[in-house]
């Protein structure tokens, strides 16, 4: 099994690349109940990436 650091950093980089494409721009951008969802989206990444620095620190 690989070890938690591993884990934490291939997770962590593919939550950034999820941002990336979250963040580009596009032909159609998201109105109304669409932009609040993706809105949404990206505070919930975000979040993730931090919990995941919070559990970095509190491992060995």
């Amino acid at each position: 099994m690989p070890r938690f650091e591993t884990v934490r950093s291939n997770a962590y980089k593919l939550l950034g690349d999820a941002q990336d494409w979250l963040h580009s721009d596009v032909d159609d951008p998201p109105r109304g109940d669409r932009a609040e969802a993706l809105r949404r989206a990206r505070q919930h990444i975000a979040a993730a990436k931090e919990a995941l620095n919070e559990a970095a620190q509190g491992s060995p």
